[in-house]
């Protein structure tokens, strides 16, 4: 989700404290344990190359160091922090951080929160309610993540940053933005048909197991990117051969391709209690 919901203010002062750490240059240098400890609770690492394994330590490095995380009753733990950027660091491997240019804070509740929502329907009446989130992304905002969900699914992490990097165009709204040599009329035409075809079978009620993605990317057109960005680095294969087209713009936008690493990769960290204390 992406909409700006309401929140208590209770906690949210935190805001303003110091960033997570500081003094290197912008950078939280990992030590060997510290990296191996990480490798070992984020299982997409294993599927990197050396040198993508070695890029996605600096940028895991550098977040740390230049963004800021903010716990809601507890200030994040290191180890937490460190998994989350390690997520986030993913989808920008071969970007490098500028794309995260207006994304300056992480807040991190325990579990799943309800934020209040308005939203107005096609009738122009404006509504007002509460919905449970496992993560939602503020234009030019915070990203806020539940570390109980990050748990279960790290996917979560990845499917927050992605809507801001289709902010990058001044809206989410599924259109993020492209490199010159990649055609925004293919995307637009790909992406809308792609859409359009899972609403479609979500409305007709076609079962879940047959759906290209998860049915809530047939919410909207920003969150269809999302939830396929997720399936893109951890279920590559599905949705290759599901949505070809889809497949190929992903890899041109984020410079890679997950399914020489493998078919399938874990979203569930192993060697991972519940909350991480270094």
């Amino acid at each position: 989700m992406h909409d700006t919901p309401h929140y208590p203010l209770r906690g949210l002062l935190k805001r303003l404290i110091e960033p997570f750490a500081t003094g290197h240059g912008g950078r939280v240098p990992l030590g060997p344990d510290e990296w191996e400890t990480l490798r070992r609770q984020v299982p997409f690492i294993a599927t990197l190359t050396p040198e993508e394994a070695e890029r996605l330590k600096g940028l895991v490095e550098e977040l740390l160091g230049t963004r800021e995380f903010v716990g809601i009753e507890s200030e994040p733990t290191p180890g937490q922090c460190r998994m989350i950027a390690a997520y986030a660091a993913l989808p920008v491997l071969e970007l490098g951080l500028a794309p995260y240019r207006d994304w300056r804070t992480l807040v991190l509740y325990p579990d799943t929160f309800v934020p209040e929502h308005e939203w107005v329907d096609e009738d122009g009446i404006v509504h007002q309610g509460a919905m449970p989130q496992s993560g939602e992304a503020w234009e030019r905002g915070p990203v806020i993540l539940s570390w109980a969900d990050v748990v279960r699914d790290g996917a979560v992490v990845v499917h927050e940053m992605t809507h801001v990097l289709d902010a990058g165009n001044g809206d989410v709204n599924g259109f993020p933005p492209l490199a010159r040599d990649h055609s925004a009329a293919d995307w637009t035409r790909d992406f809308t048909a792609a859409y359009e075809a899972l609403v479609e079978a979500v409305e007709n009620d076609v079962p879940e197991d047959q759906l290209p993605l998860d049915p809530y990317a047939a919410t909207a057109p920003e969150e269809f990117l999302a939830v396929a960005a997720e399936a893109f680095f951890f279920e590559p294969q599905g949705l290759r051969e599901a949505l070809p087209a889809v497949y190929d713009h992903l890899v041109r936008y984020f410079r890679q391709e997950p399914h020489r690493r493998a078919a399938a990769i874990a979203t569930q960290g192993t060697h991972l209690p519940h909350e991480i204390s270094a």
